[in-house]
């Protein structure tokens, strides 16, 4: 549409000059629907986020009538009324349009001279006749942008024509900010559409559409923020922040159009919204009222009559709709009147405990630090320390960081300084920020050293020790100034447990409640580990009476989270008291990170207590939480592996490996409970360092590798490094990981050695602990554990009957290797088929009622292997013992076979001296030795001194375990020519061997 068509340039397209509040506004639109307007008539910019409006304009123009599109400048009232009279054109209705931009009487004759043969406005009734019967052969549109400017004359026309052809296919589309409930155009019975500001989603495409690419979702919910979704507004900030990066600043245009606005209000509500302005973008009239000095009425009244710059909510709490005119309030106050605010919005906080209680400490400390003078500087410092230190961890860690430095700008006291310090390295240190820790760290230790305080330079030792990749250097140092005695070759652990434990003792006798929180929290971390739940249940008692004592929420939170997990370890169930205490006291701060650790608290119990489903939801709603990735995982795996959801553990497995920092343990785990014994006796082999929160998990894979390996070796060492824990629960990662109670463990381990008497006392003993505890699912594994040691015992309708009541509950709440595993317990009470199994001095091997026993041979080893895993491929080199060794490099390369070499060339040097000399055993020993590296040598070397690659040990496995298992059946023709044949015809041999025979037995192994 022609520029020309919507009036043409005029005086009302002059910029407004600056106005102060309270004066008449000027002629002519804002700039805000100066620059917008030009923007769409040049720009092919598309219509985003007013389908509703749109189409409802559309249906009028198909039916007549009168509509007035209402809503502030730049809210797109010019962009929608463009984008509905090119759609009408298209519909083939006729257009005629025209702005108000000038009240200078020529609207009407300037808008009408587009429709050819109508009369002038001074003929009225024939004009209406005129409209009328041009509507009859095309619809007809009449659109007026700017109705605000309009002077009298031109809305009373527009009124008279809106009641005249309301029965018509006549259309009148008016554009205006607010009509009034006075304004002559309602009385025509027009309909309203009022625009508002975009959504979130709108203003993002908006911001790609004026740019080129797609803002992030914290650049678009800054703009969204400041706009208040004004398309105006997003886009102005939209190219300020693409060329500049910066989404704080304000344009020209977007500060001219907000003093347009504010020109219009009275003085006294200016005043009182710049008062607001100090408040942030929400506040309320209680807080305000003390900063003004008006009575809260007041303050209402003048805040409505600002409604269109304000929201109310029904709590009856206000906020800017635009960012930006809070903004410019805000830089437009003058230097010491907004320090005298800052300070009043402090000290009303202060009298309204109500209101301040419901706002983050923060709001407080950001009005006393920039209150500046006008308060005094202990009382500002205070506050920051007192934000910085964010009960509930509400505060993101940038914001608790800058109230830290903010506080050591203003911190004199040196003993003070390295305490504040010391709080900001460690805060720094969680967020991964170590190059900023380190510096800062430095200079703490250095000025704890210059004031000779030993207790400050034990609190410096051990902020860095509980850091990432802290050591025990500084910990020896600090323990020599603390005890006044070298701290000898004791272990950093200890030194840091014996140091914690002196601060703590320090701080009761002085009545120094800060210290001893900080002594105590430290030595429950230092300790932390499996049997010392009973010291860190006390720990967390003493810890939650100084957080009352104090009033400290947040210490609070932490000790009753501490503490469950102690009891929990500990077997005693009042630990869910504690914990829904922990639950409700995280929910009551509304802190984002307080109610993460919530959601995962409560999540554990509920898989803890069998309420599966209950416990995936709580992981679901975890996902959209400001909570360790790596710790959301761990949680996600026990739950999948606490009900054998297997088939998912693969999957999970592959895609978790890069947020994981320990997937071969958990892989393990996985593998070893699914009937893989290979994996996890691999990683085990390993010795893995692991840290101590980790050691619980590690133990119970040692049992479970040792039972399924059925090595002897490894149950006595599982044994002996469980048995100190007996009567506990091993917990892992600080309370993210429960395996059970000792005593399952155990009972396990001696039901493998065959002890059964032993085994159905420790079933037991797991039953009641789990029971204790309401822990159904593992109170269910002890139960079948029992089940299958009561059959051992011949107790068997005990047994069975419990296997009964496991089946059950197993199909209730969802395990699925329970069930799997009872049904291999009942098939296993039916009479095997046939026997082969090892009785520890000889096999004894029997079929079709024959039993033979013959002694110890790797072809036995190797063909029970293969019946244990009946249909399954088993790679020859797993029997032979080694793993697979894939590509064809050189067994030895030309370095290896060069050190050979000499070593050879010396022995036979060796042996020909002791020869003459006569020292024989000196020569049998040099020979013994070369013919150990000839041995080498030959298994290295294929034909004709061929070197052998590694693709060839595939084949020598092959060759090995085929002799091996063949030279074995050429045994049994003689001994039991029945088990040979049925063998030779089931097992495969080759790269890989298989047991795979063609009617299925029932096998004792």
């Amino acid at each position: 549409m022609d520029a020309s068509v919507f009036g043409g340039a005029g005086p009302g397209l002059d910029r407004p000059g600056p106005v102060s509040p309270g004066s008449e506004a000027p002629p002519g639109p804002d700039l805000a629907h100066t620059l917008n307007r030009r923007s769409l008539l040049t720009g092919p910019m598309r219509l985003i986020g007013r389908d509703e409006p749109f189409g409802l304009l559309r249906d009028v123009i198909k039916q007549g009538g009168l509509v007035l599109v209402t809503g502030e400048s730049g809210i797109g009232k010019t962009a929608l009324l463009d984008a509905v009279l090119a759609q009408a054109r298209q519909d083939g209705a006729l257009v005629a349009a025209g702005s108000c931009w000038s009240s200078s009487g020529e609207t009407w004759p300037r808008l009408l001279r587009t429709l050819p043969g109508v009369p002038g406005i001074a003929e009225l009734g024939s004009l209406a006749s005129s409209l009328a019967d041009i509507a009859r052969q095309q619809p007809l549109v009449i659109a007026l942008d700017d109705l605000d400017h309009a002077d009298s004359e031109t809305l009373d026309v527009f009124g008279f024509l809106a009641r005249h052809t309301r029965f018509e296919r006549v259309t009148l589309l008016g554009a205006c900010a607010d009509p009034g409930p006075d304004s002559p155009l309602l009385s025509a019975r027009g309909r309203v559409v009022p625009l508002s500001g975009l959504g979130l989603e709108h203003v993002r495409e908006l911001m790609a559409q004026v740019t080129g690419e797609e803002p992030d979702a914290q650049q678009a919910a800054a703009v969204h923020r400041r706009s208040g979704g004004n398309p105006f507004f997003v886009e102005e900030l939209t190219r300020l922040w693409h060329t500049t990066g910066s989404t704080t600043a304000t344009t020209p245009a977007v500060r001219q159009t907000v003093c347009s606005w504010l020109a219009r209000l009275p003085e006294p509500v200016v005043r009182v919204l710049s008062a607001a302005s100090v408040l942030g973008r929400e506040f309320h009239c209680d807080v305000l009222s003390p900063l003004t000095g008006d009575p809260v009425p007041r303050i209402r009244r003048r805040l409505d009559a600002a409604l269109g710059l304000l929201v109310c909510d029904v709590d009856g709490r206000y906020s800017f709709a635009h960012g930006v005119v809070r903004d410019t309030l805000y830089e437009d106050l003058a230097e010491d009147e907004a320090c005298r605010l800052h300070a009043a919005a402090v000290d009303a906080y202060e009298r309204i405990p109500g209101r301040a209680g419901g706002r983050f400490p923060s709001e407080v400390a950001h009005h006393a630090y920039f209150a500046g003078a006008a308060l005094e500087r202990t009382r500002v410092l205070k506050y920051l320390l007192a934000a910085s230190r964010d009960p509930g961890r509400r505060l993101a860690p940038e914001e608790r960081i800058r109230h830290y430095r903010r506080a050591l700008e203003l911190v004199d006291d040196p003993h003070t300084r390295v305490k504040v310090t010391l709080d900001l390295v460690h805060e720094l240190q969680l967020t991964g920020a170590t190059g900023q820790a380190w510096p800062m760290f430095h200079q703490a230790a250095a000025l704890a050293r210059d004031l000779d305080d030993p207790e400050l330079l034990a609190r410096a030792a051990l902020t860095l020790y509980r850091g990432p990749g802290g050591d025990g250097v500084m910990l020896a140092e600090a323990h020599t100034r603390l005890f006044g005695e070298t701290s000898g070759q004791s272990a950093a652990m200890d030194l840091a447990g014996r140091i914690a434990e002196q601060i703590a003792g320090l701080a009761r006798s002085k009545g120094d409640d800060e210290a001893l929180g900080f002594g105590l929290s430290a030595r429950h971390d230092v300790i932390w580990g499996l049997g010392t739940a009973a010291e860190r249940e006390r720990l967390a008692g003493e810890l939650a009476a100084v957080a009352r004592r104090t009033a400290d929420a947040e210490m609070e939170q932490y000790a009753a989270d501490l503490r469950w997990v102690a009891l929990l370890e500990l077997g005693d169930p009042t630990y869910v008291d504690h914990m829904n205490r922990f639950v409700a006291l995280a929910e009551s701060s509304h802190g984002p990170r307080a109610s993460a650790v919530a959601i995962a608290d409560r999540s554990i119990v509920a898989a803890l207590t069998g309420r599966f489903d209950e416990a995936e939801a709580l992981l679901d709603q975890l996902r959209t939480q400001p909570h360790p990735a790596f710790m959301a995982h761990h949680l996600r795996w026990a739950l999948l592996l606490q009900q054998g959801r297997f088939d998912e553990l693969t999957q999970f497995h592959e895609t978790v490996a890069q947020d994981y920092p320990f997937p071969r343990l958990i892989e393990a785990i996985t593998a070893v409970q699914s009937g893989d014994c290979s994996v996890a006796t691999r990683y085990l082999a390993d010795r893995p360092e692991l840290p101590r929160m980790l050691m619980p998990l590690w133990l119970r894979l040692q049992a479970q590798v040792a039972v399924a390996a059925n090595d002897p070796e490894l149950r006595r060492q599982a044994r002996a490094e469980l048995r100190p824990y007996e009567g506990l629960w091993l917990v892992s990662l600080y309370g993210g990981d429960i395996s059970g109670p000792v005593a399952l463990w155990l009972a396990t381990l001696d039901a493998a050695e065959g002890d059964w008497d032993a085994a159905v006392s420790g079933f037991r003993e797991a039953q009641r602990c789990a029971d204790v505890l309401g822990a159904v699912p593992w109170s269910l594994e002890a139960r079948t554990g029992l089940a299958e040691a009561l059959l051992a015992t011949k107790d068997l309708d005990a047994g069975l009957a419990l296997l009964d009541e496991v089946e059950r509950e197993a199909t209730r709440i969802g395990m699925r290797h329970l069930l799997d595993r009872v049904s291999r317990i009942r098939a296993a009470q039916r009479k095997p088929d046939a026997e082969f199994r090892n009785t520890g001095e000889v096999w004894e091997l029997s079929l079709g009622g024959l039993t033979i026993h013959m002694p110890d041979a790797k072809g036995l080893r190797d063909l029970h292997t293969l019946l244990s895993a009946a249909g399954e491929q088993v790679p020859a080199q797993r029997l032979l013992g080694v793993g697979p060794l894939p590509g064809s490099d050189e067994v030895l390369d030309e370095t290896a076979k060069a050190s050979y070499a000499r070593r050879l060339a010396e022995l036979d040097a060796v042996i020909e001296r002791a020869t003459e000399l006569g020292e024989e055993d000196q020569a049998v020993a040099a020979d013994r030795e070369r013919e150990a590296l000839l041995d080498q040598l030959r298994a290295a070397t294929g034909f004709a001194g061929r070197t052998r690659r590694l693709g060839d040990e595939a084949e020598r496995a092959r060759k090995t375990v085929t002799a091996r298992i063949r030279d074995t059946l050429r045994k049994l023709d003689a001994r039991h020519p029945e088990l040979a044949r049925h063998l030779r015809e089931s097992v495969v041999t080759g790269a890989s061997c298989a047991y795979q025979p063609k009617q299925q037995l029932r096998w004792r192994l």
